[in-house]
């Protein structure tokens, strides 16, 4: 996820590194800007929607919400970290393939990434989980039906939450200790492993023995046994339905089956997207593990001779493979909203009502803001003609003490002539 441009020059050749650069500037760089942007709107407009108080009292919701929130916040560091970075230091790599050449913005992403990385690690996990407690909590609903309210309440959604969360930074607490920042000879910031990461056995640990079962195997499993009975509950209803109920044409039959028909496609939809987006990180990620495409191991210079003919042959579709499914990552934490409106009726109909209650605002506080201005001018109008008026009599009234000075002057010579 952190990996740059220039870190595997050495491991691939000028035609396929250029080949690389540019589909990292086309599908990582400006595809990915726009389907980023676009979830930072879709996750926001769906916090705002299940954060409504109609919508909020269902613990589905509870749990939908929070992965909204979780998607949003990985989508925004994703944008710093990886579709932006590519906008700006790819152009330059190609236009000049001079090895010392750098962009400023890679210089800053590389010195925050040990400690954005884990950040977007743990927002992942959580992400995964949360889709599997969704999951889970659906099914209760179907098996249990109304005694189920007695267990999916908002507060046990959010204890889960809780702990979900808490287990997701535990989880991946040891990722904070295996990266540090140097600079090189060039006094430009470079990742490199610390102790702990050179560990051969932190290593396999952390990134085999415990992260693919707990970030892919068992959330991978659980999705599948879950949606699994879940879909075999609602044909189960359904069948049961039609043979107790031969008014198949009643509307209110309909209308069940509707929303049956609607819940059954939207977790069919849900669980496609999250193994189409997720399962291809399950390969990468071994083959992270096994080629260390973004490894800073100083090790592997030492070998790097007797492995480089290999290295030409796989840094291509590695990388290529790697930008795609990094690509993946972002429709997954953007497409909700999609499934949201096309099978969720409370969804749109909330999001319909509150885009309704802000256009009333908005049109409220134009016609307060336009009575405000009318009433400023008038009343500067009206303050105009009051000093206008001031000044007329003020001046009328120096007329009239000038005549009378003029008229008591003349009184005040003719009496003294008559003397």
């Amino acid at each position: 996820m952190t990996n740059t441009s220039d870190q595997s020059n050495s491991a691939c050749s000028l035609s396929d590194e250029r080949q690389v650069l540019l589909v990292q500037y086309i599908l990582g760089g400006w595809t990915s800007c726009i389907i980023v942007l676009f979830g930072v709107f879709s996750n926001g407009l769906s916090i705002l929607v299940l954060g409504n108080s109609r919508m909020r009292h269902l613990s589905t919701n509870i749990y939908l919400l929070s992965l909204s929130i979780v998607n949003l916040a990985w989508l925004i560091l994703y944008f710093g970290v990886n579709s932006f970075r590519f906008t700006l230091i790819v152009p330059k790599f190609l236009a000049n393939r001079d090895g010392n050449d750098h962009h400023e913005y890679d210089d800053f992403v590389q010195r925050f990434s040990p400690y954005v990385v884990p950040l977007m690690n743990t927002l992942q996990l959580c992400s995964i989980y949360y889709t599997v407690a969704v999951s889970f909590d659906r099914f209760l609903y179907l098996s249990y039906g109304i005694q189920a309210e007695a267990i999916c309440t908002v507060r046990n959604s959010l204890r889960v939450i809780t702990c979900i969360t808490i287990c997701s930074i535990l989880f991946i607490l040891p990722h904070w200790f295996k990266y540090r920042v140097e600079l090189n000879e060039n006094n430009r910031p470079q990742l490199k492993l610390t102790s702990i990461g050179e560990n051969e056995l932190f290593r396999k640990i952390i990134h085999i023995w415990l992260y693919i079962p707990a970030v892919y195997a068992l959330p991978f499993l659980l999705l599948i046994f879950i949606n699994f009975f879940t879909l075999r509950l609602l044909r189960k209803f359904y069948l049961h339905r039609r043979q107790n109920l031969n008014l198949t044409s009643a509307l209110s039959t309909q209308n069940n089956e509707q929303r049956e028909r609607d819940i059954t496609l939207m977790l069919i939809a849900v669980v496609l997207l999250f193994f189409i987006c997720r399962f291809p990180m399950l390969i990468n990620h071994i083959f992270e593990t096994k080629f260390s495409l973004t490894s800073y191991d100083d090790r592997e210079s030492k070998n790097s001779n007797s492995t480089r003919n290999i290295s030409y042959d796989n840094c291509r579709s590695r990388r290529l493979f790697n930008t795609t499914v990094n690509f993946l990552q972002t429709i997954n934490a953007s497409a909700n909203l999609f499934f949201y409106y096309l099978f969720g009726e409370n969804f749109r109909e909330t999001s319909f009502q509150l885009a309704k209650l802000v256009r009333k605002r908005v049109v409220r506080r134009r016609n307060t803001l336009v009575e405000n201005i009318t009433y400023y001018i008038q009343r500067q109008n009206t303050n105009a003609n009051i000093t206008l008026q001031n000044r007329t009599i003020d001046q009328q009234q120096q007329q009239q003490q000038q005549q009378s000075l003029i008229l008591l002057n003349m009184e005040q010579g003719g009496s003294t002539r008559n003397i």
